[in-house]
């Protein structure tokens, strides 16, 4: 290794204490090691700068760094760190100004990650109904527990591989049992799966834009047909904003398709990096938290709401209301899709672009996916040639053939104008494979 570079000798230094390197699955096949962020961009260890479209999958939405944020969490250490008694200074106001955003907030929680939120989620439609089964979207992932862990995006997944099958190693193998998986627009498949189990089901989960899978639009109707479904078998539509919270739209997707859920799980751009997600909905199901009882769904947790993440996202939601951020990064965005769109068109390769807002996808094959079954005949050898033409010119992409990918509020109209040309240099090397 003594000619190794400084990256390559982190990540064998790495795998020899951490389980193949890194803590989270999504962040290893990559080869540098970043140690400074700053804006829009990302430095490695080796020096090399990077426009920066993976944004750590969500989170970072006004910019990497933001000195404004990371001075509002310094105060809040300053000032009254973790107590572990009552509300959390900047608890109360957080929650009021996620109620006054989101459509389907009346009342709100906070938690640590995407994963707590679906599980409390679950917890309360378990509670509030009675009934155990769920229903979620072939592809869509909802966090780790078992009983969302099902159906979702593996690696390893073939067309003939059944809808319900586990995510991963460990996942308890009688939980699919209790979930009924469904194709993403399939509306015939979704009528049936409500007419088959309805009466046993006690939550629907859903995104309401899919980026699961990269970025799926649902179709005219689809969701407006989950939510009457839901209503008339007395499901409850849990809609899963955890990427499309607060950066698709401050209020959320369910602000832009009006589709109202009965409980949001949320997370990521909230507080601009910091650890953050949380769970509304409406009081009736709300209400039904508590701790340690059998007619409650228990919510506990040390850093809940701890008050370093909830002056993060007081300051992130404070300054994307004033600077109208959301209508920033529909412009970047659609500003780079077009550019992509053109890039594809002139350099002949097979491969369409899609996305909302600051987020987008490309995908090596005809046309745009309808689902997740759709997805699974991308080139993944085309996608591999782009992906790594881009890396060498300095924009950082996912490794998935099927990731999204979105941009931060300080990204330029020159950073996208230069990702537009490094992206035609990358369509032509895949169009050469």
């Amino acid at each position: 290794m003594s000619n190794a570079t400084p990256s390559a000798r982190q990540w064998e230094h790495a795998r020899r204490v951490i389980p193949r390197g890194a803590s989270s699955g999504h962040r290893l096949g990559w080869t540098q090691v970043f140690v400074r962020s700053q804006g829009a961009y990302l430095w490695d260890q080796e020096g090399n700068r990077y426009l920066d479209f993976l944004n750590a999958w969500g989170p970072i939405v006004l910019g990497h760094s933001d000195a404004r944020v990371n001075e509002a969490v310094l105060a809040a250490a300053n000032t009254c760190d973790l107590t572990g008694v009552g509300p959390q200074l900047g608890e109360i106001e957080l929650a009021e100004k996620v109620c006054e955003l989101m459509p389907s907030a009346e009342k709100v929680v906070f938690c640590t990650s995407g994963t707590d939120a679906t599980m409390h989620a679950a917890h309360i439609a378990r509670a509030a109904t009675g009934r155990v089964k769920v229903l979620k979207f072939h592809g869509s992932y909802h966090g780790w527990s078992d009983h969302v862990a099902v159906g979702g995006a593996r690696a390893d997944l073939t067309r003939e591989a059944p809808l319900d099958t586990v995510n991963s190693a460990g996942l308890h193998p009688g939980v699919t049992g209790d979930v009924v998986v469904v194709e993403w627009n399939d509306a015939a498949g979704l009528r049936a799966a409500f007419e088959r189990h309805g009466a046993e089901l006690a939550a629907a989960f859903a995104e309401g834009y899919v980026h699961s899978f990269g970025c799926v639009a649902p179709e005219p109707g689809f969701l407006e047909l989950l939510r009457e479904l839901c209503t008339r078998h007395g499901v409850l539509f849990v809609l899963d904003e955890v990427k499309t919270g607060f950066r698709a739209a401050l209020g959320g997707i369910q602000s832009v398709n009006g589709v109202v859920p009965d409980l949001t799980a949320f997370g990521k751009a909230i507080a601009n990096g910091y650890s953050l997600a949380g769970l509304a909905g409406r009081d009736e199901f709300m209400g039904h938290l508590g701790a340690y009882t059998h007619g409650e769904a228990t919510i506990d947790g040390t850093y809940n709401a701890n008050p370093y993440a909830i002056a993060a996202a007081n300051a992130t939601l404070g300054i994307m209301e004033r600077e109208d951020t959301i209508s920033r990064l529909y412009a970047l965005g659609e500003r780079l899709r077009t550019g992509y769109a053109n890039a594809i068109a002139e350099t002949g390769v097979e491969a369409v672009v899609t996305g909302i807002g600051s987020e987008w996808a490309v995908y090596f094959r005809g046309e745009a996916p309808r689902n997740f079954r759709d997805t699974m005949d991308v080139d993944t050898d085309r996608y591999a040639a782009y992906q790594a033409s881009l890396l060498a010119q300095g924009v950082l992409e996912t490794t998935s053939a099927t990731g999204d990918r979105r941009l931060n509020a300080s990204t330029t109209e020159e950073d996208i104008d230069r990702a537009v040309e490094a992206a035609r240099t990358a369509f032509a090397a895949a169009a050469a494979v």
